[in-house]
């Protein structure tokens, strides 16, 4: 028995639903155009997120856009998108994990992390653990050994906030 081609939709048109609150139109795309639909939306919320910080008078330091890829008829089709950031905001009171206020020279912070994982690393029994630590002690190395990098709040927050380190 021969299924027809008839029967099988090579390119079949996919729904989208937006999330609630998400700014956009709900409009639906051929499986071969469904990459550049979702990519998109999610560059205008990317557009979005970033209006937001400045309004607040911050910045993006951190963005991401992924997607959900599957098979739909013959085509790679974007099923799903997802539009991450982190923002930051000066003069907002940023606290370290002990409690106390985060006022000090971004290198010197750079500095007592390094020397915190190093004293970890050498306590640290699980293999997981330190592998872990070693991972971030190479990328505190890589930023401690660039001038621009070391000296920047911006950077160091980053970190943080990324739970990097």
């Amino acid at each position: 028995m021969v299924a027809s081609l008839k029967s099988f939709n090579l390119n079949p048109t996919l729904g989208y639903k937006l999330d609630p609150g998400e700014p956009g139109l709900a409009y639906s795309a051929p499986a071969s155009r469904s990459i550049i639909r979702v990519l998109s939306q999610e560059v205008s919320n990317l557009i979005a997120f970033k209006n937001e910080a400045l309004r607040k008078g911050g910045v993006v330091i951190y963005s991401k856009i992924s997607l959900d890829m599957q098979k739909r008829g013959i085509f790679l089709a974007a099923v799903a998108g997802k539009t991450e950031v982190r923002i930051l905001i000066p003069g907002e009171k940023e606290v370290m994990e002990s409690g106390r206020p985060e006022s000090e020279d971004p290198q010197i912070r750079l500095e007592k992390l390094k020397n915190e994982i190093e004293r970890e690393l050498l306590i640290e029994n699980d293999q997981d653990k330190v592998e872990e630590l070693k991972q971030k002690l190479l990328i505190l190395n890589s930023i401690l050994s660039n001038p621009v990098l070391k000296n920047s709040d911006f950077v160091v927050k980053g970190l943080m906030i990324n739970d990097v380190v």
